[in-house]
């Protein structure tokens, strides 16, 4: 992962944050001005309420909010760590000007396992936009309780307790190998049931059929305000939302999410450049800020050929961690 972006993002999302209609005003008189779009379309290759979903819908209304686009519309088709949603992008909006695609670590971790052929080739990659870290959860009321129950649980019997969260091969996925990793058990017992999204794992475990659900903070916060569920650490090196970390309860495992979006392939360069300019003032306004502290994102932007030459590195990274966690689709 990308650290010293993410050691700088709060410090950056709170610069953002500062940023009034003035000082935004004067952003866009700063550089050549986009094109402004009659409509765009957001492809979103995952469930509804997801991360991806979030995170494309906070976009399409910076945009908007931006004035950048005077409608845009919103597609969900989630399956296979995006790669269903991938494929679908590639064959119905391969020339589309006006389309952006939601990914992100995820999918490369699908693409990693080789579930589709559909990969990120076919597409081109325009900004990565957040990062953020995963919280594991469970059921209020259920056990493992503790981290120090979940590791005595693993390490007793690895394969009768099931974790969730998004699919297989993903950012979860993975947290969850390291875990089993860290606690030099056999990853290949590892019980890991994929969901399109957080709401769906927070059901699997509402139906005990899950111990241990793993995902974005944002996307289980409104059942830990309910108290449906309860956070039992973070993924990252210190305390987050006041949740410790794996690191502070004795699991020498972390590992970050990051989220970006992606244009058609077959568009041309004037084209492409258009679409990086749109997101990249979006990301510049207000409302986009006000996005990242109520989802609690780190900011994260990387863009054009910077973005691009992270990808390379992030591809071949997803598929080594496949490969040494002997992660199974």
């Amino acid at each position: 992962m990308d650290r010293r972006s993410l050691l700088t993002a709060g410090g950056a999302s709170a610069c953002l944050l500062g940023m009034g209609p003035a000082a935004f005003a004067q952003t866009l008189a700063a550089g050549p001005a986009p094109t402004r779009l009659p409509e765009l379309h957001i492809y979103i290759p995952g469930g509804a309420g997801g991360g991806w979903d979030q995170t494309g819908r906070a976009l399409g209304a910076a945009i908007q909010a931006a004035g950048m686009a005077d409608r845009v519309t919103y597609e969900n088709k989630g399956g296979k760590g995006g790669t269903i949603g991938l494929a679908d992008f590639v064959a119905r909006h391969d020339r589309n000007p006006a389309a952006l695609m939601v990914g992100g670590m995820v999918m490369l971790g699908a693409i990693a396992l080789g579930q589709s052929k559909a990969t990120l080739d076919q597409v081109s990659p325009i900004a990565r936009l957040t990062n953020d870290f995963m919280v594991l959860v469970y059921r209020t009321g259920q056990q493992p309780d503790s981290v120090a129950a979940l590791s005595q649980a693993m390490r007793t019997n690895l394969a009768g307790v099931r974790f969730t969260g998004g699919s297989a091969g993903g950012v979860d996925h993975v947290l969850a190998g390291m875990i089993a990793l860290q606690l030099r058990q056999d990853v290949t017992q590892l019980k890991y049931l994929p969901t399109s999204s957080g709401p769906e794992a927070a059901a699997l475990l509402e139906k005990a059929q899950a111990q241990v659900a793993i995902s974005s903070y944002s996307e289980f916060q409104t059942g830990i305000e309910k108290n449906e569920l309860t956070p039992l650490a973070m993924s990252s090196r210190r305390a987050l939302y006041g949740v410790p970390s794996l690191h502070e309860q004795g699991l020498q495992t972390d590992l970050s999410n990051w989220r970006a979006v992606f244009a058609p392939g077959r568009i041309d360069a004037a084209q492409r450049e258009n679409l990086r300019r749109i997101v990249v003032l979006a990301t510049q306004h207000p409302a986009w800020a006000q996005a990242l502290e109520k989802n609690k994102w780190f900011n994260a932007l990387l863009h054009g050929q910077d973005f691009a030459g992270r990808l390379v590195i992030e591809q071949g990274m997803a598929s080594a961690m496949a490969m040494m966690l002997k992660l199974k689709a």
